[in-house]
């Protein structure tokens, strides 16, 4: 991840201006705005292992209290992106795949259903694709699994995530839609982080267009992001 050392570091209104006077779409503005007033960057260390990460904190607007007007926006735009890829169903990983999942779902010409993968194995699911998980934000691996019988073989599948990190989630639901010998057509996500995590998808040998992302970071650092098309960092209004 690049640092940007000689960039200047604009505090929270002057990044709004920057953001309000920018090229970006209605819904990546709204994104970026919430970034910088609501969101948090900071440093974790996972006790089991003792690695430190740099997370970010998106609980005030996307995956814990939803902004229902910027959800809305991001579905309607990444729907416009994902819909030359005609999937039959979303799959996703609980719980915070599963808002812009339905958001864009319900911006699709099809509707396609959607498909969350719960962490274990519900006492309703009698056979399962099974994928193991390493959650970092809760610190463990898990399982994902899906019902065989809800994912048909040769379904064209799209695989949603609020973050692109560093790849993994993806991959590991890569990983489900291939026991069920279906299709990965096209991989969207909220935010993209600089971890990665495009370049492991496209090792996997995924199109750099089958990647899709409504906004990316260029880098970041405890309580400042760089996001991509911008020379600045911009401070984050909550430390």
């Amino acid at each position: 991840m690049r640092d940007y050392p000689d960039l200047p570091v604009l505090q929270p209104n002057e990044a709004l201006q920057s953001i309000s006077a920018s090229v970006l779409s209605r819904a990546q503005k709204l994104l970026a705005a919430s970034l910088v007033t609501q969101s948090r960057s900071f440093v974790h260390t996972l006790k089991d292992i003792g690695e430190d990460l740099l997370i970010l904190d998106v609980t005030h607007f996307l995956n814990h209290r939803i902004n229902t007007r910027l959800i809305d926006a991001i579905g309607e735009e990444l729907a416009e992106k994902v819909a030359m890829f005609s999937p039959d169903l979303i799959l996703t990983a609980p719980s915070s795949g599963n808002i812009p999942a339905i958001a864009t779902a319900s911006h699709l010409p099809n509707q396609p259903d959607i498909i969350y993968a719960p962490k274990g194995t519900p006492i309703t699911m009698t056979q399962v694709y099974r994928a193991s998980s390493r959650s970092y934000t809760h610190g463990k691996s898990v399982d994902l699994t899906v019902a065989r019988d809800c994912l048909p073989a040769d379904t064209r599948v799209a695989v949603c995530d609020d973050f692109l990190d560093t790849g993994r989630t993806g991959m590991d639901l890569t990983d489900i839609i291939t026991q069920a010998k279906a299709v990965v057509a096209v991989f969207f996500f909220v935010i993209e982080k600089p971890f990665g995590g495009r370049d492991s998808l496209k090792a996997a040998g995924f199109a750099d267009e089958q990647i899709i992302s409504l906004i990316q970071i260029d880098s970041m650092r405890p309580g400042k992001l760089k996001l991509a098309g911008f020379d600045s960092w911009f401070q984050l209004t909550r430390s």
